[in-house]
């Protein structure tokens, strides 16, 4: 049976504050590396959970929202900016899901 596994993917300061706790990762310092970096990543089976700390464009959001509506694993959690001192605003996939509920009302 293969281990599962934590990944996390984004900038220098969160993938090194996830390190200390055992937790490995990859440094994405650009968003136009991270398709790329997310495609290697979830060919691993033994990762199960991908925790996503930065900012990325819509069109790659979109991307990850069909992702995880089409696959089961790995599960995918799109942290917050923790070192931001507003983090309770800044939730794009809330903020989307809001918007669909808005149209639909």
């Amino acid at each position: 049976m293969v281990d599962s596994k934590v990944h996390v993917l984004g900038y220098d300061e969160i993938v090194s504050l996830f390190g200390l706790l055992g937790i490995e990762g990859t440094v994405v310092e650009h968003k136009d590396d991270f398709l790329r970096t997310f495609e290697n990543v979830i060919k691993r089976r033994s990762i199960v959970m991908i925790i996503i700390n930065m900012e990325l464009p819509d069109d790659i959001l979109d991307y990850l929202i069909d992702f995880k509506t089409n696959n089961r694993t790995p599960f995918l959690y799109l942290l917050p900016d923790i070192f931001n001192s507003d983090i309770r605003n800044h939730d794009k996939i809330f903020d989307m899901i809001k918007e669909l509920i808005e149209e639909i009302i």
